[in-house]
């Protein structure tokens, strides 16, 4: 037997972003090798999808990066908030 046919699978985790109007599943699913594999995964495309936004964000928005497992439970959440200071 191959080294390829006995390797167990990695893990499947799910990323979604929300920005309080619609939301949208980032990802068909991503294989991860363990949590922490994820938690970079999920700062990454966070920033990613900061970077790529074609306009400002508003004061009060929050925009969310939601990450579940492979029977789509939740595991955690990335928020960011715009606010202003007066």
């Amino acid at each position: 037997m191959g080294a390829a046919e006995g390797a167990k699978a990695m893990p499947l985790y799910f990323f979604s972003v929300s920005d309080g109007e619609c939301t949208t599943l980032a990802s068909d699913g991503i294989e991860l090798p363990d949590i922490c594999s994820v938690w970079i995964e999920a700062t990454r495309s966070t920033g990613e999808t900061l970077r790529d936004l074609n306009h400002a964000i508003r004061a009060g928005t929050e925009l969310r990066m939601d990450v579940a497992d492979e029977a789509h439970r939740p595991l955690f959440s990335l928020r960011v908030i715009a606010e202003t200071h007066n």
